[in-house]
């Protein structure tokens, strides 16, 4: 019988896999991507949970019904969604509106819920749920908003023990970067 840790790493594994295959396949514009995304962010749960890791643990629930989103938005019509640019003014505001979430969000998880690294958590979580908005909608600047997040995921997940999820993250840099360029050459034709 698995011990619970052998269980544990098992789902992280199996999450990650998910995870690594759903980025690939947004980046290339598949919306099956979304269907391994709402798997691996239902293991995610859990395992967040299990960490007092709170904002992660609420933003996998978002990861859930983005998904469920995600995969509708982009079902009804290929030519529906387009790959665009958000507005200089819609950044703007996006950052302005993380920045004041990641603080009220970390006070809280620091004060009421006695959170693992409640600041570094809600900034991955907060921007992260910015960008996967972004992501849905094809805005190309959800990419650079992941590797933001992606490389503070880094850190809080290896120090909450969970090297397998900082190996994705480390990952997702790179399936980012890979999905920005996808992603800019499918608007360059649109400009045209």
């Amino acid at each position: 019988m698995l011990q619970r840790e052998e269980l544990l790493i098992a789902a992280e594994a199996v999450a990650v896999v998910l995870n690594l295959g759903f980025t690939a396949l947004i980046a290339h514009e598949r919306r099956a991507g979304w269907a391994l995304g709402f798997v691996a962010a239902a293991i995610s749960i859990g395992l967040y949970a299990l960490t007092r890791t709170w904002a992660l643990c609420a933003l996998n629930i978002y990861y859930v019904v983005m998904a469920a989103y995600g995969w509708w938005a982009w079902g009804r019509d290929e030519e529906a969604a387009p790959v665009r640019r958000a507005t200089a003014s819609l950044n703007l505001a996006l950052v302005a509106a993380c920045t004041a979430g990641t603080a009220l969000v970390g006070l809280t998880l620091r004060h009421w819920l006695d959170g693992t690294y409640p600041m570094v958590d809600a900034f991955v979580g907060v921007f992260s749920l910015a960008a996967t908005w972004m992501m849905t909608r094809k805005y190309i600047d959800n990419w650079v908003w992941f590797i933001v997040a992606d490389a503070v995921g880094i850190w809080l997940n290896w120090r909450i023990g969970y090297q397998l999820y900082a190996a994705q993250y480390a990952v997702y840099i790179a399936l980012s970067i890979m999905g920005l360029v996808r992603w800019r050459n499918a608007l360059a034709p649109q400009r045209g």
